[in-house]
Protein backbone atom coordinates (compact mmCIF):
# COMPACT_ATOMS: atom_id res chain seq x y z
CA UNK A 1 0.00 0.00 0.00
CA UNK A 2 0.82 3.55 -0.66
CA UNK A 3 2.31 5.60 2.07
CA UNK A 4 0.15 8.25 0.75
CA UNK A 5 -3.02 6.74 1.63
CA UNK A 6 -2.94 5.54 5.97
CA UNK A 7 -5.31 2.66 5.42
CA UNK A 8 -6.42 0.37 2.04
CA UNK A 9 -8.78 2.14 0.04
CA UNK A 10 -11.89 0.52 -0.13
CA UNK A 11 -12.56 -1.75 -3.06
CA UNK A 12 -16.66 -1.22 -4.07
CA UNK A 13 -19.17 2.04 -3.38
CA UNK A 14 -19.77 4.40 -6.01
CA UNK A 15 -17.05 6.67 -5.85
CA UNK A 16 -14.04 7.59 -3.64
CA UNK A 17 -12.93 11.21 -2.96
CA UNK A 18 -9.54 11.98 -1.86
CA UNK A 19 -8.77 14.70 0.67
CA UNK A 20 -5.34 17.09 0.09
CA UNK A 21 -4.33 18.07 3.37
CA UNK A 22 -4.23 22.38 4.72
CA UNK A 23 -0.82 23.65 4.72
CA UNK A 24 1.26 22.68 8.03
CA UNK A 25 -1.10 19.65 8.56
CA UNK A 26 -1.77 15.97 7.63
CA UNK A 27 -4.04 13.25 7.06
CA UNK A 28 -5.30 13.40 10.79
CA UNK A 29 -7.01 17.11 9.69
CA UNK A 30 -9.67 15.07 8.50
CA UNK A 31 -10.68 13.61 11.41
CA UNK A 32 -14.10 14.95 11.54
CA UNK A 33 -14.69 13.41 8.03
CA UNK A 34 -16.87 10.27 7.86
CA UNK A 35 -15.39 7.59 6.04
CA UNK A 36 -18.38 7.49 4.05
CA UNK A 37 -20.61 9.57 2.16
CA UNK A 38 -23.39 8.17 0.77
CA UNK A 39 -22.80 5.36 -0.76
CA UNK A 40 -19.12 6.55 -1.67
CA UNK A 41 -16.06 6.99 0.14
CA UNK A 42 -14.04 9.39 1.82
CA UNK A 43 -10.13 8.42 2.07
CA UNK A 44 -7.76 11.82 3.26
CA UNK A 45 -4.29 11.81 2.02
CA UNK A 46 -0.87 11.65 3.84
CA UNK A 47 1.84 13.98 1.65
CA UNK A 48 5.43 13.50 2.14
CA UNK A 49 6.65 15.98 5.01
CA UNK A 50 3.43 15.28 7.56
CA UNK A 51 2.75 13.49 10.56
CA UNK A 52 3.87 9.56 10.05
CA UNK A 53 6.36 10.93 6.61
CA UNK A 54 7.65 13.69 9.17
CA UNK A 55 11.16 12.74 7.85
CA UNK A 56 10.56 12.52 3.94
CA UNK A 57 11.31 15.88 1.94
CA UNK A 58 8.14 18.15 1.65
CA UNK A 59 7.66 18.15 -2.58
CA UNK A 60 7.31 20.94 -4.63
CA UNK A 61 3.76 21.28 -6.39
CA UNK A 62 5.50 18.83 -9.52
CA UNK A 63 6.64 16.52 -7.17
CA UNK A 64 3.95 16.21 -5.37
CA UNK A 65 1.34 16.05 -8.75
CA UNK A 66 3.91 13.11 -10.02
CA UNK A 67 3.99 11.43 -6.80
CA UNK A 68 0.27 11.52 -6.24
CA UNK A 69 -0.54 10.58 -9.78
CA UNK A 70 1.36 6.93 -9.04
CA UNK A 71 -0.64 6.68 -5.87
CA UNK A 72 -3.32 7.24 -7.44
CA UNK A 73 -3.41 5.03 -10.80
CA UNK A 74 -4.78 2.08 -9.55
CA UNK A 75 -7.52 3.35 -8.24
CA UNK A 76 -8.90 5.74 -11.65
CA UNK A 77 -10.91 2.88 -12.92
CA UNK A 78 -13.94 3.76 -10.42
CA UNK A 79 -15.36 7.33 -10.55
CA UNK A 80 -13.47 9.49 -8.21
CA UNK A 81 -13.04 12.93 -7.22
CA UNK A 82 -10.23 15.55 -5.12
CA UNK A 83 -10.80 18.02 -2.74
CA UNK A 84 -8.60 20.33 -1.16
CA UNK A 85 -9.02 23.37 0.70
CA UNK A 86 -7.48 26.72 1.02
CA UNK A 87 -3.22 26.40 0.12
CA UNK A 88 -4.34 22.54 -1.17
CA UNK A 89 -5.95 23.78 -4.39
CA UNK A 90 -2.72 24.35 -6.31
CA UNK A 91 -1.53 21.07 -5.46
CA UNK A 92 -5.26 19.65 -6.37
CA UNK A 93 -5.30 21.82 -9.80
CA UNK A 94 -1.85 20.50 -10.37
CA UNK A 95 -2.17 16.57 -9.54
CA UNK A 96 -5.58 16.59 -11.81
CA UNK A 97 -3.80 18.28 -14.97
CA UNK A 98 -0.69 15.63 -14.45
CA UNK A 99 -3.48 13.07 -14.25
CA UNK A 100 -4.48 13.47 -17.41
CA UNK A 101 -1.34 14.32 -19.15
CA UNK A 102 -0.53 10.53 -18.12
CA UNK A 103 -3.74 9.28 -19.71
CA UNK A 104 -5.44 8.18 -16.70
CA UNK A 105 -9.26 8.15 -16.53
CA UNK A 106 -9.44 11.88 -14.70
CA UNK A 107 -11.53 12.68 -11.83
CA UNK A 108 -15.30 13.28 -11.84
CA UNK A 109 -14.95 16.25 -9.36
CA UNK A 110 -12.61 18.79 -8.00
CA UNK A 111 -13.75 20.87 -5.07
CA UNK A 112 -11.72 23.52 -4.15
CA UNK A 113 -12.33 25.23 -1.47
CA UNK A 114 -11.57 28.52 -0.24
CA UNK A 115 -9.18 29.63 -3.00
CA UNK A 116 -9.87 32.39 -6.07
CA UNK A 117 -9.31 31.83 -9.63
CA UNK A 118 -5.65 30.08 -10.31
CA UNK A 119 -3.99 32.12 -12.75
CA UNK A 120 -4.55 35.55 -10.31
CA UNK A 121 -1.70 34.08 -7.87
CA UNK A 122 -1.94 33.52 -4.29
CA UNK A 123 -4.63 33.96 -1.46
CA UNK A 124 -4.96 34.32 2.24
CA UNK A 125 -2.63 36.70 4.41
CA UNK A 126 0.20 33.46 5.26
CA UNK A 127 1.10 33.86 1.95
CA UNK A 128 2.24 37.32 1.70
CA UNK A 129 3.37 37.59 5.05
CA UNK A 130 7.54 38.00 6.40
CA UNK A 131 8.51 34.49 6.61
CA UNK A 132 11.13 35.36 9.09
CA UNK A 133 8.87 37.06 11.49
CA UNK A 134 5.57 35.19 11.61
CA UNK A 135 4.49 33.33 14.32
CA UNK A 136 3.34 30.01 12.95
CA UNK A 137 3.35 28.29 15.76
CA UNK A 138 0.27 30.69 16.99
CA UNK A 139 -0.83 29.77 13.64
CA UNK A 140 -1.04 25.97 13.98
CA UNK A 141 -2.83 26.46 17.97
CA UNK A 142 -5.16 28.36 15.99
CA UNK A 143 -6.36 25.58 13.49
CA UNK A 144 -5.98 23.16 16.26
CA UNK A 145 -8.22 25.62 18.39
CA UNK A 146 -10.83 25.81 15.41
CA UNK A 147 -10.99 22.17 14.73
CA UNK A 148 -11.77 22.08 18.76
CA UNK A 149 -8.53 20.17 19.49
CA UNK A 150 -5.31 20.87 21.48
CA UNK A 151 -1.96 20.19 20.36
CA UNK A 152 1.44 19.45 22.81
CA UNK A 153 3.53 22.29 22.59
CA UNK A 154 6.44 19.98 20.67
CA UNK A 155 4.11 19.18 18.51
CA UNK A 156 3.45 22.56 17.81
CA UNK A 157 6.68 23.23 17.14
CA UNK A 158 7.31 20.59 14.51
CA UNK A 159 3.95 21.67 12.68
CA UNK A 160 5.20 25.08 12.53
CA UNK A 161 8.17 23.62 10.52
CA UNK A 162 5.97 21.75 8.05
CA UNK A 163 3.80 24.64 7.60
CA UNK A 164 6.76 27.00 7.17
CA UNK A 165 7.94 24.40 4.39
CA UNK A 166 4.81 24.81 2.50
CA UNK A 167 4.95 28.04 2.27
CA UNK A 168 8.12 28.70 0.83
CA UNK A 169 7.20 26.34 -1.88
CA UNK A 170 4.30 27.78 -2.08
CA UNK A 171 5.83 31.24 -3.14
CA UNK A 172 6.84 29.91 -5.92
CA UNK A 173 3.82 28.30 -7.23
CA UNK A 174 2.16 29.60 -10.76
CA UNK A 175 -0.62 28.21 -12.50
CA UNK A 176 0.25 26.50 -15.27
CA UNK A 177 -2.28 26.99 -18.03
CA UNK A 178 -0.58 24.55 -20.13
CA UNK A 179 -1.38 21.42 -17.82
CA UNK A 180 -5.03 22.11 -17.75
CA UNK A 181 -7.75 19.96 -16.17
CA UNK A 182 -10.81 18.61 -18.07
CA UNK A 183 -12.50 18.00 -14.87
CA UNK A 184 -15.23 20.18 -13.50
CA UNK A 185 -14.10 22.44 -10.65
CA UNK A 186 -16.66 22.75 -7.70
CA UNK A 187 -15.64 25.94 -6.32
CA UNK A 188 -16.96 26.43 -2.53
CA UNK A 189 -16.62 30.00 -0.67
CA UNK A 190 -17.78 30.14 3.18
CA UNK A 191 -19.85 32.81 4.04
CA UNK A 192 -17.87 33.78 6.96
CA UNK A 193 -14.64 33.18 5.75
CA UNK A 194 -11.88 36.15 7.07
CA UNK A 195 -8.64 34.22 5.49
CA UNK A 196 -10.04 34.13 1.64
CA UNK A 197 -13.36 36.14 1.99
CA UNK A 198 -16.43 34.77 -0.39
CA UNK A 199 -15.89 37.30 -3.03
CA UNK A 200 -12.61 36.72 -3.49
CA UNK A 201 -13.00 32.96 -4.31
CA UNK A 202 -15.34 32.93 -7.48
CA UNK A 203 -14.43 35.48 -10.04
CA UNK A 204 -12.03 34.68 -12.52
CA UNK A 205 -12.44 30.55 -12.35
CA UNK A 206 -14.43 30.20 -15.35
CA UNK A 207 -11.76 31.90 -17.62
CA UNK A 208 -9.58 28.98 -16.74
CA UNK A 209 -11.78 25.83 -15.92
CA UNK A 210 -15.39 24.39 -16.21
CA UNK A 211 -16.01 25.87 -13.15
CA UNK A 212 -19.46 25.83 -11.09
CA UNK A 213 -19.75 28.20 -7.56
CA UNK A 214 -20.92 27.36 -4.25
CA UNK A 215 -21.33 28.89 -1.29
CA UNK A 216 -21.91 27.77 2.12
CA UNK A 217 -22.63 28.91 5.47
CA UNK A 218 -19.27 28.47 7.98
CA UNK A 219 -15.96 30.40 8.28
CA UNK A 220 -12.73 29.48 6.78
CA UNK A 221 -12.11 26.38 8.79
CA UNK A 222 -15.64 24.98 8.34
CA UNK A 223 -14.81 22.62 5.69
CA UNK A 224 -12.45 20.30 8.09
CA UNK A 225 -15.77 20.13 10.23
CA UNK A 226 -17.55 18.48 7.68
CA UNK A 227 -20.87 20.20 7.77
CA UNK A 228 -23.93 18.08 6.39
CA UNK A 229 -24.15 20.85 3.63
CA UNK A 230 -20.82 19.95 2.47
CA UNK A 231 -21.66 15.81 2.67
CA UNK A 232 -24.65 17.06 0.82
CA UNK A 233 -22.44 18.61 -2.32
CA UNK A 234 -19.72 16.17 -2.44
CA UNK A 235 -22.54 13.10 -3.20
CA UNK A 236 -24.73 15.10 -5.41
CA UNK A 237 -21.78 16.50 -7.70
CA UNK A 238 -20.01 12.66 -7.45
CA UNK A 239 -23.55 11.06 -8.54
CA UNK A 240 -24.47 13.49 -10.83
Amino acid sequence: MSRWFLQQVPAGGDFVVFGLPYAGVGASSFGDWPRKIGNGWFCPLQPPGRENRMHEEVLTHQQFAEQLTEALAEHTSRRYGLIGHCGAVPYLLQTAGHLEKAGLPIPLRLFASSWGAPDKGLYGPLNFVDLDTVDLIAEINALCHAMGRTIMPELAEIAAETMLADLQVQRGYRYDDTLPTSSRVCVIGWTKDEVVPVDQVWPGWQDCVDATSHVLEGDHWELLRCPPALVDLIEQEMTA
